[in-house]
């Protein structure tokens, strides 16, 4: 794992980049197909996944992995009328991943908490998007959305034969509702 330390945080290397890319493209996969997403609904869903450097200051925390911000955009095309959509933006925060990654006693590898990380943001983003489930929803909404997407991410990883995505499936399992 090759760790960059820009000022006091850490960031995620170049191998880092290339494996969060695979994580990107296994997680919209299994997305697709656990909300059975069409081709068409994914060219009209707008997001993107930046790490921490690439962040401003309002998208960085330190109370998650990973945010979602919502951005309302206008895309002008030459003499049609504007086409406004929401632009939902991942915001990785690279230094609590890694230091997680690097801390953990229960083995937790940055590859597979990734891939959990990754799917569980683009969950939310499919269901903001296709279930319109409201991004500026009260706490107590928002507390049992997180749960509940916890609970589908790991129905959707719940079959890979990974020990490492394993031991991140143990520890969010608190974290899961119960679906029935």
């Amino acid at each position: 794992m090759k760790i960059k330390v820009m000022g006091k945080r850490l960031h995620f290397g170049d191998k880092d980049i290339y494996m969060i890319e695979e994580s990107i493209d296994l997680a919209e996969d299994l997305v697709t197909a656990y909300f059975n997403i069409s081709s068409e609904e994914w060219r009209n869903c707008y997001y993107e996944l930046k790490t921490l450097e690439h962040l401003s200051q309002v998208e960085i925390t330190d109370k998650a992995f990973a945010q979602i911000c919502k951005y309302e955009c206008v895309k002008e095309k030459d003499s049609s009328p504007p086409l406004f959509f929401d632009l939902y933006r991942i915001c990785l925060q690279d230094n609590k991943i890694l230091n997680a990654a690097k801390r953990s006693l229960n083995r937790i590898e940055l590859k597979p908490l990734m891939l959990y990380i990754v799917t569980h943001e683009l969950s939310h983003v499919a269901r903001f998007n296709k279930y319109f489930k409201d991004f500026s929803a009260s706490p107590e909404e928002k507390e049992w959305e997180e749960a509940n997407v916890h609970s589908i991410t790991y129905e959707m990883l719940k079959s890979t034969k990974d020990r490492g995505l394993t031991r991140v499936l143990d520890h969010y399992r608190s974290y899961r509702l119960e679906l029935g």
